[in-house]
C-alpha cells in the first residue's frame, strides 16, 4: 500500500511539474528573463528599437530559486500557525508573486531608462500588458512549485528530509536551470533572429539585430509567448515532469544500487536519442557546423 500510495503522490507531483515548467517558460518569456535578454539589452546600441519587455537582473534559477523560497518560508509560517493549506498556498504564492511583480516593474524602468543614450523610449504600454501577464504566469509557477514541496516534505512516505523552504529554493533552482536550458533554445535563435537562417548561430556581427516587426504592427513579449506556448513552453514542462517522475518512481521501484544503474541507462538512452535528432533536424532544417 506504500508503494501505490507514494506512486500516487509522485503521479501528482509529476503534473503540477509539468504546469509549473510551463509556466515557468512562458513568463521567462514575457519579460525576457534568461540568455536571449542580452540580445534584447543590445538591440538598441545598434539602432533596433524595440517594444520587448526586458527585465532581467539575474538569470532564471535565481530568480526562480529566490521567488519559490519566498514562497515556500512564508508558507511554513502559515503551517506553524496552522492556516487551512488552500489559505497557505494562495497568500504564501499571492506575496511571492507581488514581489516578483514589484522587481520586474523596477528593473525593467530602470534598464530601459539607461538607454535613453540609444534613444530607446520607455513605453509604458508595454508595462500595462505584460506586467499583469507575467504576474498571473508566475503565480501558477510558485503554486506549483509549492504544491510539490509541500507534498515532498508532509506527504510522501518517508518524507524529504528537509524543510519546506529548502525544497522550494531547490526545486526553483531546478526549474530555472531547465527553463534557460530547455525553454531559451525555441526562443532565442528562432524569435528573435527570425530573418537569419536556421542552424547559422548568432555571429558577433548579428548581436542584437533582432526582429523587431511583427506581422501586425512592433513585436513585443506577448507575441513571443504566443509562439514559445506552442513548443518551448510544454517541452520544458515536460522536461521537468519527467526528472520528478523518474527520480523519484525509480527509487520507489527498485533498491539504491538498481536504482542507479537504471538511472545511468536512462541517462545514456536519452543522450544518444538525443544526439540522433539534433543531427537530423539540422540535416533536415540548416547546415550544421562541425
Amino acid at each position: 500500500m506504500d508503494i501505490i500510495y507514494n506512486l500516487s503522490l509522485v503521479i501528482l507531483m509529476s503534473f503540477f511539474a509539468i504546469i509549473a515548467g510551463i509556466f515557468e517558460d512562458l513568463e521567462s518569456d514575457v519579460a525576457s528573463t534568461s540568455n536571449p535578454n542580452s540580445q534584447v539589452q543590445l538591440a538598441p546600441q545598434v539602432g533596433n528599437l524595440h517594444k520587448l519587455f526586458n527585465r532581467a537582473v539575474s538569470g532564471e534559477p535565481l530568480l526562480v530559486g529566490t521567488m519559490a523560497v519566498i514562497a515556500g518560508a512564508i508558507a511554513q509560517v502559515l503551517l506553524t500557525l496552522n492556516q487551512h493549506l488552500l489559505v497557505v498556498l494562495v497568500v504564501s504564492t499571492g506575496i511571492a508573486t507581488g514581489i516578483q511583480v514589484i522587481f520586474s516593474i523596477t528593473s525593467y524602468m530602470g534598464r530601459i531608462t539607461s538607454q535613453a543614450l540609444y534613444n530607446q523610449p520607455l513605453f509604458m504600454d508595454v508595462l500595462y500588458k505584460h506586467v499583469p501577464t507575467a504576474a498571473a504566469h508566475a503565480f501558477i509557477n510558485l503554486f506549483s512549485i509549492t504544491v510539490v514541496s509541500y507534498i515532498m516534505v508532509y506527504m510522501l512516505t518517508p518524507s524529504i528530509p528537509l524543510t519546506l523552504p529548502i525544497v522550494s529554493l531547490l526545486l526553483g533552482l531546478s526549474l530555472g536551470s531547465i527553463g534557460s536550458a530547455v525553454g531559451d533554445i525555441h526562443y532565442g535563435a528562432e524569435k528573435l533572429y527570425q530573418h537569419h537562417k536556421y542552424g547559422s548561430g548568432i555571429p558577433v556581427s548579428t548581436n542584437g539585430d533582432i526582429t523587431t516587426k511583427e506581422a501586425l504592427g512592433s513585436r513585443n513579449s506577448i507575441d513571443v509567448v504566443n509562439f514559445c506556448s506552442k513548443f518551448a513552453g510544454p517541452l520544458t514542462g515536460l522536461c521537468f515532469g519527467i526528472i520528478i517522475f523518474l527520480n523519484f518512481w525509480i527509487f520507489l521501484v527498485f533498491n539504491v544500487s538498481t536504482a542507479l544503474i537504471v538511472s545511468c541507462i536512462l541517462v545514456i538512452g536519452i543522450m544518444i536519442l538525443n544526439y540522433i535528432l539534433e543531427r537530423k533536424s539540422r540535416s533536415n532544417y540548416g547546415k550544421y557546423e562541425k
